[in-house]
């Protein structure tokens, strides 16, 4: 069913054209009509959902910042944290931060700034919201306390050096107001905030349509006017389709490059190519909790088995660092190799599976993959399939949609598979989320030591002694395998020749900042 408003259409239809890249033009031509500057980027994550808090992903997440407006972002380029709706923020002491809203910002539709008001609202709405999947991103924050309309105390339930980090381009604001007169509706029919890009028509693992907000101006000054009119975010999950749209000019952002599609790109004047070093974090992840994954000599021997170089070098054409434990070369708190890590050794991985009882080769284990959501997904997993079974195991390898994928992990019940974790800079917010016990059921994995290194470090205001803790969080998490780190992927983005636009080390981009020629 198609939802119209004043500003915006938005549709949950998958009837249309059956062609993703036709229907792409299509929207092109359309808006080019009006002489306005579009910019059209591939999208490879589900859509699934017009619900600002239900989705778990960090292009989703960015998508909705754009649009209802988040506290802050990290510039990457700058390498420091900088205001959207916030001006300002400080600690008041370890369990205390006060944040102050920007004045003069006006709601998408006309409606006033956000206040307080709205700040607690979000709080309480991915907390209690039954389709909230956010909730892991405020579990340390105890209340907000309104200090005025325009200035709020976060009270976390214990010291949190991270929480800047931790909430600013995943905290959502939405309107208070919205929600109490129309509910989840509000969704559907007024998904307007305070952000730079409104919202204009939404259709279900599709594309979404953005247009410029006339009445945003940066923190910084750096004026947004240049930026292009119309975005567009485009699903086109398929690799070579989005080079093919690239090359064809139906898309001005083609993002996720594969390593092997890199020279169908290279040396054309039409195009460029940007690598940036990534930080979201790849690793073979396992449910500590289902046999035969709680003995750690097994998550060892997996570990043992996998040659991560030879799959960067040979599959993903170099375009990839290999990564020991959590927090490696393009991360904060990066002290060096760690003391002791799980190199390839497939004889040792023998050696594990017999001490376990598999002498003789085994045990059967299934291993899952997403498809087309990472880099080279489905290919990595299945040259780790294969050299699993040199060392003895006895792998089912399954790839089902993303979608269920994805549903299936969130619930804690895959258990062994290979994927992600996005915007990995300051390592905290997702150890948390990860490792701690009672955190997410992804992983659900338990140590006591790691548990009161990682309180402590989020208490520790001097950066060395914190990174020293880090070096010690790390070196637990390659010990116990409670997952296997892979590697942080190239950050490979195809660009139309006329885009300014800088890619940042999370993959994501600041459309404000982006320009075309």
């Amino acid at each position: 069913m198609a939802h119209v408003n004043s500003n915006r259409k938005l549709t949950n239809s998958r009837a249309g054209l059956a062609m993703i890249g036709g229907v792409a033009l299509l929207c092109s031509t359309m808006f080019a009509s009006a002489q306005q500057r579009i910019m059209t980027i591939t999208a490879t994550e589900p859509m699934t959902t017009d619900h600002p808090y239900g989705e778990s992903s960090a292009p989703v997440y960015s998508m909705w910042c754009h649009i209802y407006g988040c506290l802050g972002r990290y510039d990457h380029v700058a390498n420091k944290p900088v205001g959207i709706l916030a001006e300002k923020w400080e600690m008041i002491d370890p369990e205390t931060w006060r944040f102050t809203l920007r004045k003069g910002l006006k709601r998408h539709d006309g409606g006033p700034g956000p206040t307080s008001r709205d700040v607690i609202h979000t709080l309480n709405r991915i907390r209690t919201d039954k389709e909230s999947v956010h909730s892991s991103f405020v579990a340390m924050v105890e209340a907000i306390v309104p200090v005025d309309d325009l200035t709020f105390d976060v009270k976390t339930k214990g010291p949190a050096v991270n929480l800047v980090s931790a909430l600013f381009d995943r905290f959502i604001i939405t309107s208070a107001d919205l929600f109490e007169k129309h509910g989840r509706e509000a969704d559907k029919k007024f998904a307007v905030g305070w952000g730079p890009y409104r919202l204009e028509e939404y259709a279900s693992d599709r594309r979404a349509v953005l247009r410029k907000n006339p009445d945003w101006r940066e923190v910084d000054g750096f004026d947004p006017m240049e930026a292009p009119d119309v975005v567009i975010l485009q699903q086109m999950r398929e690799p070579e389709q989005r080079v093919t749209a690239l090359l064809n000019g139906e898309v001005q952002v083609a993002r996720l490059i594969p390593p092997q599609l890199v020279r169908r790109l290279e040396g054309r004047k039409d195009v460029k190519v940007d690598k940036t070093g990534g930080i979201e974090t790849m690793f073979l992840a396992f449910n500590n909790t289902m046999p035969p994954w709680t003995d750690v000599r097994l998550r060892q021997a997996i570990a043992h088995s996998v040659n991560r170089q030879l799959i960067v070098d040979r599959l993903l054409g170099g375009y990839a660092l290999v990564q020991n434990g959590m927090v490696g070369p393009n991360q904060f708190c990066y002290t060096g190799k760690p003391d002791r890590v799980l190199e390839f050794n497939p004889a040792k991985a023998k050696q594990l599976l017999a001490e376990a009882g598999y002498k003789d080769g085994g045990p059967e284990i299934d291993f899952y993959t997403a498809v087309g959501r990472y880099v080279s997904d489905r290919q990595v997993a299945e040259a780790v399939a294969q050299m699993l079974r040199q060392t003895g195991f006895k792998v089912r390898l399954h790839t089902p949609e993303y979608a269920n994928f994805w549903s299936e992990v969130r619930r804690g019940k895959s258990p062994f598979y290979y994927m992600g974790r996005g915007s990995v800079f300051d390592a905290s917010d997702a150890a948390g989320q990860l490792y701690a016990t009672g955190g997410s059921p992804r992983i659900q994995y338990s140590n006591p030591k790691f548990d009161e290194l990682l309180k402590r470090q989020y208490a520790e205001l001097d950066p060395q002694k914190r990174c020293q803790l880090w070096r010690e969080l790390n070196q637990i998490l390659i010990d116990d395998a409670p997952t296997h780190f892979m590697w942080t992927h190239s950050v490979i983005t195809g660009l139309r020749a006329n885009v300014e636009l800088q890619v940042e080390r999370s993959g994501e981009f600041w459309l404000p900042r982006s320009r075309m020629k």
